[in-house]
């Protein structure tokens, strides 16, 4: 059986994503209170957010909710009840200050009670927020929190849990408000399977029922208190993981730690009718970036997949 690399995209930086704009606010009071409040505070740090696609999708750009995250790009929105820990600290201060308060998402907006106050007037300061929720408690002394993502993403619950978002801003309080757009931490990899017009005899049926396994991928990795996220390149750190598969149609995606790939690598196993096939790592491509996408269409025959 013949097996070709088809359909490999080219990424670009996530850097220059734009974003959609929904309206957080926060509070100058210890206690939570409403967005309509905080804005009548002039030292209540207002947040702008947007959940970013996954560079090098080629699907439409069509948001859901978190909880129901497009599975075509990865866009979307939070939904009510979402909370995150926003972490605000300044480098160049003696001592260092560094400040974290929880927020909810609700109605289109995040609720916390941080303020400028807390950084001083005219302080530059850099804040951060994991999606899900994630404090400095957290993280070891390095700054540093192991993970192990699930091998069978096979349900929308096993493949979200580990959707993994990070966002980062800096400024003052004449910028306000602060824009915080989350970006995805993990790599997706598109599987797309389709019934060639000379598919032999090949049905659409078999097609239908194919089994995809993503094989030798790290499952264990390192996610830093900055938003890098590493596998951890050790012996009994490979498995197979088996994908999502689409409500609809044959794509399959997979979340995997950023990683080193080798070309020539076995990766894609399809089973479709009596047969299988296995779809290497291309001759293209060495490592996996989070926050991307590879997408993979395979045309299936008879006789294999190109």
């Amino acid at each position: 059986m013949k097996n070709k690399k088809s359909n490999i995209p080219t990424f670009v930086s996530a850097a220059g994503l734009a974003c959609l704009l929904l309206v957080a606010g926060c509070s100058q009071d210890d206690a939570l209170i409403s967005a309509d409040d905080a804005e009548d505070n002039s030292n209540a740090i207002r947040f702008t957010t947007a959940i970013a696609r996954f560079t090098g999708s080629d699907a439409a750009d069509t948001p859901g909710t978190r909880t129901t995250i497009n599975d075509e790009d990865g866009t979307g929105s939070f939904a009510n009840g979402d909370e995150t820990m926003i972490r605000g600290f300044i480098f160049n201060s003696t001592p260092f200050v560094e400040k974290e308060h929880p927020a909810t998402y609700n109605g289109g907006t995040w609720t916390t009670s941080m303020t400028w106050d807390e950084f001083g007037e005219g302080a530059e300061v850099s804040f951060s927020a994991f999606f899900p929720k994630r404090s400095s408690d957290d993280f070891d002394e390095n700054g540093r929190m192991e993970i192990n993502l699930p091998t069978n993403q096979s349900t929308p619950e096993q493949h979200a849990a580990y959707d993994w978002l990070y966002a980062t801003a800096a400024g003052t309080k004449a910028d306000s408000p602060i824009q915080l757009t989350f970006s995805h931490l993990m790599h997706r990899l598109t599987v797309n399977l389709s019934l060639s017009a000379t598919s032999g005899t090949l049905t659409q049926a078999d097609v239908d029922n194919a089994k995809v396994v993503i094989k030798n991928m790290y499952f264990k990795g390192l996610v830093a208190k900055n938003g890098r996220v590493v596998s951890r390149a050790i012996a009994d750190a490979k498995d197979n993981f088996t994908p999502l598969k689409s409500a609809s149609g044959n794509s399959f995606r997979v979340l995997l730690l950023p990683q080193s790939v080798t070309p020539g690598t076995p990766w894609i196993e399809i089973t479709v009718g009596s047969r299988t096939v296995i779809y290497n790592v291309p001759a293209t491509l060495t490592v996996l970036e989070g926050g991307k996408e590879q997408v993979v269409n395979l045309t299936l025959t008879d006789s294999g997949a190109s």
